[in-house]
């Protein structure tokens, strides 16, 4: 799949599925969610999480354009930053972070009082108040519930995770979610780190649902494939 912008672009990045709603990248979104809709066989995929192996591989690119094309099929989204330490979220939509996620589980703010809205069917929820240790509230059971309560209000939820490599948030991000898919950027990726965040991941008890390739070319196809089918 490719992206309109690199990821490091988030300041001036508009999400492509906004911008041009006809585009054939937009359509490769379009196709991810229909995947994903498609994987659920046994039970509804309704808490999608992203996450990716290495910085800059386009994970909030992906988790925002992903939310976008689900809010346009008119299922009501709400797209989360659980990037407690770098958010990003907010910048793809020109929105502030200074009230969200942190704030409702710390202070008790409702969902009205700390979710924005970019358009009828997508909502978004930012990062909030930095926190001095993101893994313990990550871990705590208040947010566990602020999910289950918001999977009622929710057709769909996306949620923005940081890189596997870097800390052990995704991994515990992923035990409370529906499903997480990993982001690996073309020709960038590493197996061998790839393989152990795979392995991590279903060590936690993770429902892998797929990968997604960014920034592939044509030379890259066979590539892309094998990269798929390995992280499977």
């Amino acid at each position: 799949m490719m992206t309109k912008k690199h990821p490091n672009q988030m300041g001036s990045y508009v999400p492509i599925s906004q911008k041009e709603p006809h585009s054939i990248i937009t359509e490769q979104y379009r196709k991810l969610r229909t995947n994903i809709e498609l994987s659920s066989f046994s039970k509804e995929i309704k808490v999608i999480a992203l996450t990716s192996t290495l910085a800059m591989e386009g994970k909030t690119v992906t988790s925002i354009n992903l939310a976008t094309v689900y809010a346009q099929s008119g299922m009501k989204t709400l797209l989360i930053d659980m990037d407690l330490r770098k958010p990003k979220i907010h910048r793809g939509f020109k929105k502030i972070n200074q009230i969200g996620l942190s704030d409702m589980i710390m202070h008790g703010l409702k969902v009205d009082e700390a979710v924005q809205i970019v358009d009828e069917k997508l909502h978004i929820l930012t990062s909030g108040t930095k926190l001095p240790y993101p893994a313990e509230f990550l871990m705590s059971d208040k947010l566990k519930e602020l999910i289950v309560c918001l999977k009622g209000k929710y057709d769909r939820i996306i949620i923005d995770t940081p890189l596997m490599t870097a800390v052990t948030d995704a991994s515990i991000i992923s035990s409370f979610v529906d499903g997480i898919m990993i982001v690996f950027a073309s020709r960038e990726a590493k197996l061998d780190i790839a393989a152990r965040v795979i392995k991590d991941l279903r060590d936690n008890g993770a429902n892998i649902i797929g990968s997604v390739m960014t920034r592939v070319k044509k030379k890259d196809h066979n590539y892309a494939y094998y990269y798929y089918q390995y992280s499977q």
